[in-house]
């Protein structure tokens, strides 16, 4: 499959270019503009990760499209919008965040992304539902 994976600062760029502009109840679409293939997904994830992943081929879903992509060309007339990031760099940027917001903190003890309810990623309705799994011992 493939999709018009977009980095997150292109699609707040995107936002607030819309929100700016006076065009009053209209839709623009957001996106990169050209699809990534699963498969250059996975591997420039490994490339970044520095490990490689154990991918699992399955057939494609029933009714799900094989290929989508934005067509960003009213957003581009109308809100001078264009996405900066390239794909492989926002795979990176995103990297870098994780590893610098989930890796193992200087006294010893690894961040579990799985049991911390610190506002990193986290939903406020999730904020006790993360408490009492990390008082029900999850451990990473």
């Amino acid at each position: 499959s493939s999709r018009d994976y977009t980095y997150i600062d292109d699609i707040v760029d995107g936002v607030v270019r819309s929100i700016d502009r006076p065009h009053a109840y209209e839709v623009f679409n957001l996106g990169k503009g050209d699809g990534t293939s699963l498969n250059e997904f996975i591997a420039i994830v490994e490339k970044h990760v520095g490990k490689e992943a154990n991918v699992k081929q399955l057939p494609d879903q029933p009714g799900d499209v094989p290929y989508t992509c934005a067509d960003v060309n009213k957003a581009q007339v109308l809100l001078g919008y264009r996405s900066k990031i390239p794909f492989d760099l926002g795979i990176k940027r995103t990297v870098e965040w994780y590893k610098s917001a989930y890796e193992v903190e200087s006294n010893g003890f690894e961040i579990c992304p799985e049991t911390q309810a610190n506002g990193l990623g986290r939903a406020p309705s999730m904020v006790d539902m993360a408490s009492q799994m990390a008082a029900s011992s999850i451990t990473c």
